[in-house]
């Protein structure tokens, strides 16, 4: 695991800016650093060694091929065993040195031979050509501007800020960003906070050469659907489970499992324990709170013969906020970040890799939108009329109630009466939509956040898989896989996560709704295929988030920061959104209908953020 830069095609001074730029992500990789001129420019990485800490230094050149490369090719010793039949050898045990010889056999055919997640550059100078290459789910970040005449890329942003300040440039902060930000609490990919800076696309690369730059898309999410017998569909999800985590337990430093009461997390454990019995050592985190999972994973952990290790959370709210908005370079909403960075902190303390269960709900349909996009066909003829009835019925139940079945319902209800976009967004955050962001918008041009949310949409697909895909290509793109990125390498901790291998997730994908989700029951075949190998405590458990309690911060810890930063009239936010719409947010009297707790907080992100940009 690595951090990664570089400048191509470009004038001196962003070339010699390499070295700080790695010096900006060296949390990413703090064992080792370096960097090498090529015909094309100069690339560098900062390396987290895992495999192979002896010999797998980067960069790696071959054939005048050179590669520096942030992930894991979790295949890499079967590659390798076909590369070696065709004559190669190596010099390491790396899976860099592996991923090199393929591109050397195969070029950009090899991609589809990869599982891993992975984000790299290879520069070839037998063609003039270099190649930015993202993994299929954007696990692994890798941004890129555009540099005078040339390119900058790097794994952070802040790293990208330095190489374009030594080009002479300071990208703006972008308006539709900060529009978009209002509905979905996070900046949506490939697009970012700043002008002129993009991710790669997930499943995507980047061709650069003499005439330019070209981007295409090698992998996207499909759902072609066929039948197949429940039975047959329990078994397979287990073989493919249990290779996932195989491949994902490859390491040459220790590695342990992330472990809560939930089902994701407590597979994995099953898996790996399967795979290396005692030896597994599992972390669970104890809140001390109503969503505390850490009686029902010890059990789990003791059910499954396993070492388990209980790390108590504990946080400074202040100090927390501001770490999240200092290290996470654009406005990040997702208060979940806060404890994935403490826990992504004492777990270092022990291990240099975890497995997670990240991708398990955008894989089995474990949000209860899934079940309600499954199911509603079955409502679609009900008159818009009685729908506002529904929801009137079920109004006034404040935010505390936002998770109850009552104000989960509320929400199904209204997103109903809604047009599939706007849907979308009342079914997940629950922020603004666009009708209300127009009233209070004072910000420049901008174009519809349900206009990004339509992008998303493919003909053909059924209620289930469309709102799949949408959460796949944002929330878990732009939200979910950011958070845990950051957070882990904030901290110089390796997070894989078995449930966003791709073969595994293909298969799922292929089978219909009702084999996915049967009974309407949310990850139904996963739980079913794990039934009998977990408890049924685990099984039958309900989804719990991983949360802090944000309403008591701003209410308690964080109330004279929000009035000292939103109230004013000098606040940063006041110029993109009414002032008085803001004061009034605050003091609870606008939008009582919405997440104003995740609003709020949102605000106060973005406002100490844009701060931040002003020193």
């Amino acid at each position: 695991m690595c951090g990664i830069a570089g400048a191509l095609r470009v004038s001196q001074a962003p070339l010699d800016a390499i070295p700080r730029a790695l010096v900006t992500i060296a949390h990413r990789g703090p064992d080792d650093s370096g960097w090498i001129d090529t015909t094309q420019g100069r690339v560098g990485m900062t390396r987290l060694a895992v495999m192979d800490p002896a010999a797998g230094q980067q960069p790696m050149s071959r054939d005048g091929v050179s590669l520096v490369f942030n992930g894991e090719i979790y295949n890499f010793k079967e590659l390798r065993a076909e590369l070696e039949k065709l004559g190669y050898s190596f010099r390491s045990n790396s899976d860099t040195e592996v991923l090199l010889a393929m591109y050397l056999e195969h070029g950009v055919g090899m991609l589809d031979r990869l599982v891993g997640m992975f984000a790299f550059a290879v520069v070839d100078e037998r063609t003039g050509v270099t190649l930015l290459v993202r993994d299929r789910f954007g696990k692994k970040p890798l941004y890129y501007a555009k540099a005078g005449s040339g390119l900058a890329f790097a794994s952070e942003i802040k790293a990208m800020r330095e190489l374009l300040a030594a080009a002479g440039l300071n990208p703006a902060v972008r308006d539709q960003g900060v529009y978009d930000y209002l509905s979905l609490g996070v900046i949506p990919q490939p697009d970012t906070i700043f002008d002129g800076i993009n991710a790669v696309e997930p499943g995507g690369y980047l061709s650069v050469d003499a005439d330019g730059t070209h981007a295409e898309r090698w992998w996207r999410p499909e759902f072609e659907t066929h039948d197949v017998a429940v039975g047959e569909a329990r078994e397979r999800v287990r073989e493919l489970m249990a290779d996932s985590v195989r491949l994902r337990l490859r390491s040459d430093v220790p590695l342990g499992v992330f472990l809560s009461g939930g089902v994701d997390s407590s597979v994995i454990a099953y898996e790996a324990a399967q795979a290396l019995g005692e030896t597994v050592h599992a972390f669970t985190v104890a809140t001390g709170s109503g969503l505390d999972e850490s009686a029902v994973a010890g059990r789990t952990a003791t059910s499954l013969g396993i070492k388990s290790t209980v790390l108590p959370l504990e946080f400074d709210p202040l100090e927390s906020l501001h770490t999240v908005v200092s290290h996470y370079d654009q406005p990040f909403a997702d208060s979940s970040a806060i404890p994935s960075l403490a826990l992504s902190r004492l777990a270092r303390e022990h291990v240099t890799v975890v497995l997670n269960g990240d991708g398990g709900d955008e894989v089995f349909g474990g949000y209860r939108r899934h079940v309600a996009a499954h199911l509603a066909g079955r409502l679609s003829g009900v008159p818009d009329r009685l729908l506002g009835l529904a929801e009137r019925g079920l109004s006034g139940r404040g935010t505390e109630e936002r998770r109850g079945a009552a104000g989960f319902a509320q929400r199904i209800v209204r997103g109903l009466q809604l047009d599939p976009e706007d849907r979308y967004l009342a079914w997940s955050t629950d922020m603004l939509l666009d009708a209300d962001k127009r009233e209070v918008w004072r910000g420049g041009d901008v174009t519809d956040t349900k206009d990004r949310v339509r992008t998303t949409r493919r003909g053909g697909l059924g209620a289930l898989d469309q709102q799949l895909v949408t959460d796949i290509e944002l929330n878990l793109l732009s939200d979910l896989l950011v958070k845990m990125d950051m957070a882990t390498m904030a901290h110089s901790l390796e997070g894989r996560s078995p449930f966003l291998d791709h073969r595994v997730a293909e298969y799922v994908w292929s089978l219909p709704a009702h084999v996915r989700l049967p009974r309407g029951r949310a990850k139904g075949l996963l739980r079913d295929s794990y039934r009998g190998r977990l408890s049924d405590e685990v099984i039958r458990g309900k989804k719990k988030g991983f949360e802090v309690p944000v309403g008591r911060w701003l209410a308690e810890d964080w109330r004279p920061l929000v009035h000292d930063v939103l109230t004013v009239p000098s606040a940063h936010v006041k110029s993109y959104v009414d002032g008085a719409a803001v004061d009034d947010l605050v003091n609870g009297t606008r939008w009582p209908e919405k997440n104003t707790t995740y609003l709020v907080y949102a605000l106060l992100v973005l406002e100490l953020w844009l701060r931040k940009q002003s020193e």
